[in-house]
């Protein structure tokens, strides 16, 4: 389909809002990206709700930290059925090895397809100043 090649950020606050989006777009959007701001406000009912209208989802919420801690989050959003999640690549080869064994084991367990997984070198904010003088 041809609106498999869009991806929509849901960056909202409210579950209301977005499927308000959801809803006007979803005869051209394929994925819908949920961050931080709409996942912290609604939780997993933003992908639930986004599912029910035969929407995929980028899950956007940059995981990073210890590698036991990221491959079990992982584990959880595979559960969900999300089309994609990112992890930062700062987190390290151990995070990143770890965390894409437990999305295919998680997978295969439950019988979906896994996840791609995309790993965030630097931010977009981040300058060359930034880079530079603050992380070096």
């Amino acid at each position: 389909m041809e609106n498999d090649k869009l991806i929509l950020a849901l960056d909202v606050n409210t579950l209301g809002e977005a499927e308000e989006l959801v809803l006007a777009l979803k005869d051209v959007v394929g994925t819908y990206k949920i961050g931080m701001q709409l996942y912290y406000g609604a939780g997993n009912k933003a992908v639930e709700m986004v599912h029910r209208h035969g929407g995929k989802v980028f899950l956007d919420l940059k995981l990073h930290d210890i590698p036991n801690t990221v491959a079990h989050a992982a584990r959880v959003l595979t559960g969900y059925g999300v089309e994609m999640f990112n992890i930062h690549t700062s987190g390290g080869k151990e995070m990143m090895s770890r965390t894409r064994e437990a999305v295919l084991d998680e997978a295969e367990k439950l019988g979906l397809a896994p996840p791609l997984l995309v790993g965030v070198t630097v931010l977009t904010s981040i300058d060359d100043d930034a880079l530079n003088t603050e992380i070096g």
